[in-house]
């Protein structure tokens, strides 16, 4: 692919592509954090519906206390799941953002002359 002539030889203008893709990969990483909560919250919304009709045809104070903690055990499993989940997602994007500019990715400014 040929450069335009009108446009100067930077490496400004030739660097652009990478950050394009950079940007693009966290995109992708945000979208699919965005549909790990949506997903886990509308899990959370329909155990804290059961648990409430549970809470209203319990009987005893003790019934009371076992439907909490079972509630509360299930919110912390989803919650851990929701975090293993994201930090998967973020260990994959930082490779491809972090990773060094290669020498076909395009020029590289020169150093200072010594």
């Amino acid at each position: 692919m040929q450069r335009h002539p009108a446009l100067p030889a930077s490496s400004t203008i030739s660097g652009i592509g990478t950050h394009l893709q950079r940007l693009g990969i966290a995109g992708r990483a945000a979208q699919t954090l965005g549909v790990e909560y949506a997903d886990s919250f509308k899990k959370g919304f329909d155990d804290l519906g059961g648990t409430w009709r549970a809470l209203a045809a319990a009987r005893s104070p003790a019934e009371i206390q076992a439907i909490q903690t079972a509630f509360r055990n299930r919110a912390g499993e989803r919650a851990a799941a929701r975090f293993a989940a994201v930090g998967d997602v973020m260990l994959s994007l930082t490779a491809p953002l972090l990773r060094p500019k290669t020498a076909a990715s395009g020029p590289t400014r020169p150093g200072p002359a010594h």
